[in-house]
């Protein structure tokens, strides 16, 4: 009895060339890189999250509300590349991911994006896809047969990334689902020379790209976490 279904963050991604060094949190470890290290690049990204239970690493996580990514200075979107899905959020969790034209999908999880619902029950897979629209992304997630979809939205304002992340049924102590580990992976697109995400103009002088993020919980607990990504 695994119950719910959650989307994750989306933040978005592939592993970068070089390793980085991560600031992880007591509830979140958190990795987010471009899968270039060239300044002015066509570029994927990777958010790779591993959500804990501060008291106990083994116990169930608790949920996660809100994912708030911010990517480093001079990253620029031009979502003119990917044409956007315009169906509403209830086609998307009646129908699936078949109710957007393939051609508008950017990302997804990359079958290692789990959730739980019942401590000691263990963790489901998690289907994720992302598609493309003017604000940011459509996100749907969703642990069929366990569980319904449930799509939300990656709002994005300047450099940040907004993630309202939905509630969902599953058991004790809370009733609830928990996000356990989220692993995120947006390829890079272009078309005509243009670029959906593009890293930005230069490396620093210390030869960093920060990512950073910021995780509210259901028991009001804001956690700030980062990602310094070595750059060419």
């Amino acid at each position: 009895m695994r119950a719910g279904t959650i989307i994750g963050a989306l933040a978005l991604a592939v592993g970068a060339i070089a390793p980085g060094a991560a600031h992880a949190g007591a509830r979140a470890d958190f990795r987010q890189a471009f899968t270039t290290t060239v300044p002015s690049a066509s570029t994927g990204t990777d958010t790779q999250i591993l959500y804990k239970n501060p008291s106990d690493p083994d116990a169930k996580p608790i949920p996660v509300r809100e994912e708030v990514f911010t990517f480093p200075e001079g990253t620029t979107w031009d979502t003119s590349v990917v044409p956007d899905c315009t169906v509403s959020d209830l086609e998307l969790e009646l129908i699936g991911p078949s109710a957007c034209p393939p051609e508008t999908r950017i990302g997804g999880g990359e079958g290692d994006t789990l959730m739980t619902g019942f401590p000691g029950a263990g963790e489901s897979p998690l289907d994720f896809d992302a598609f493309d629209n003017d604000e940011g992304a459509r996100l749907l997630g969703g642990s069929p047969p366990l569980g319904p979809r449930m799509a939300t939205r990656a709002i994005r304002n300047g450099l940040t990334v907004t993630v309202e992340v939905p509630r969902s049924p599953g058991g004790p102590p809370d009733g609830e689902s928990a996000l356990r580990k989220v692993h995120n992976v947006f390829a890079p697109r272009e078309a005509g020379g243009r670029a959906y995400t593009r890293t930005p103009p230069t490396c620093p002088p210390d030869g960093i790209w920060t990512f950073t993020a910021q995780f509210t919980f259901a028991d009001g607990v804001v956690e700030h976490d980062r990602y310094d990504m070595p750059c060419a």
